[in-house]
């Protein structure tokens, strides 16, 4: 029992640890968008691990993403089932809202939902987006993390209710 309390609690200081690092540099959005790589079209491999407070081992599962600027987001899951989900403008608008503004630089729709956050270590960079306390939003996420080098290659994202999902990118 003491080992899986100490565990529990190493993980729990690495999660904190690793959250208060990139919520430590607030930074205005011409600051961030002038940072980031300009995002383009993508196809290539994820894994999503997602962690629920009910379940002691995530929930893995894989296949294929595809990204199509000025459309959305479309996860072809390979295993541990087949399914097909798109963040589009039809399904999931408000998630589809998110990926234009960060993938196009143009925040003017979210910006009353998020404050943001931007760190740059040597050639990866992390941005970092928490709800603002007022918004609807705040009532279901805690934060999203998105990170990579000349492309995004892992989003976090963090309920309020502990669940954790994330998605790693592989070009």
């Amino acid at each position: 029992m003491k080992k899986i309390i100490f565990i529990v609690y190493f993980i729990l200081c690495c999660c904190c640890s690793a959250f208060a690092d990139v919520y430590d540099y607030p930074q205005n959005l011409e600051y961030i968008s002038a940072a980031l790589p300009k995002l383009s079209s993508i196809k290539c491999a994820f894994k999503q691990e997602k962690y629920l407070n009910n379940i002691q081992k995530p929930i893995v599962s894989g296949g294929d993403f595809v990204f199509k600027k000025d459309e959305g987001v479309y996860f072809y899951t390979k295993y541990p089932i087949q399914s097909k989900v798109d963040y589009t403008n039809k399904n999931y608008k408000q998630i589809n809202d998110i990926i234009n503004a960060i993938s196009s630089k143009k925040y003017s729709k979210i910006e009353k939902e998020f404050k943001f956050y931007y760190q740059n270590k040597s050639n990866s960079w992390t941005m970092g987006m928490k709800p603002q306390k007022a918004s609807r939003t705040a009532d279901y996420i805690s934060y999203i993390s998105i990170s990579g080098e000349d492309y995004i290659n892992k989003i976090e994202i963090v309920q309020t209710n502990g669940n954790k999902t994330i998605i790693w990118l592989k070009k």
